[in-house]
């Protein structure tokens, strides 16, 4: 009996230490949190940090089955991710092709990070503005042309947004020949990220 007894105390001392450490480096936050807590905490958390990510970032995507361009990377460091979250064709009323990344971030009860084509600025006591900041040029058939913004969505995500462009400009429909019936590769080339973070102040 007295051994059962000392198991469990062992045990629930060791419990509570796994759980003091975890609550110190902020893991449970995962659990209670998300990024958008964190970027209206403007008590708590200041963006002052940001900045602007150098550098051209590309993935090809495949006219010819749009399901199959889910998933793939246009920018990993290990950290962040940004990933095709979908592809479609709504015709040319809607604008054609369309292409949204998703953007994945790291946050935890200290501050949050995001590499995104969105930027995030604090305004005021609890709100923050929302401005497309990334670029991006679709090359096809030998053109390149530059993709309009469709959207960025906001902090929407547990872990992070997503954002959206057009792949081709409307008027190519008409004039270059493109048609809403293409099967060949495009490359996409996004420029102008941007590395949201939030510290505690």
């Amino acid at each position: 009996m007295k051994r059962k007894t000392k198991l469990s105390v062992a045990f629930i001392g060791v419990a509570a230490v796994v759980f003091l450490y975890y609550w110190l480096v902020g893991f449970p936050a995962a659990w209670t949190m998300q990024m958008a807590d964190i970027a209206n905490n403007t008590e708590k958390f200041t963006d002052k940090n940001g900045y602007a990510v150098p550098g051209e970032y590309s993935v090809s995507v495949d006219l010819a089955d749009l399901e199959s361009n889910v998933g793939k990377e246009l920018y990993n460091d290990g950290a962040h991710r940004i990933f095709v979250s979908w592809l479609d064709n709504v015709g040319l009323q809607g604008g054609g092709y369309r292409i949204g990344f998703r953007a994945v971030g790291t946050y935890s009860r200290n501050g949050a990070s995001l590499i995104s084509g969105t930027q995030y600025k604090t305004q005021g006591e609890n709100n923050f503005s929302i401005e497309m900041v990334a670029k991006m040029k679709s090359e096809y058939k030998g053109s390149i042309y530059e993709s309009a913004t469709y959207g960025g969505g906001g902090l929407n995500f547990k872990d992070g947004d997503e954002f959206s462009f057009y792949l081709f400009p409307n008027n190519v429909y008409e004039k270059d020949g493109i048609t809403l019936n293409e099967n060949g590769i495009v490359r996409l080339t996004v420029t102008g990220l941007y590395q949201n973070l939030w510290s505690r102040k």
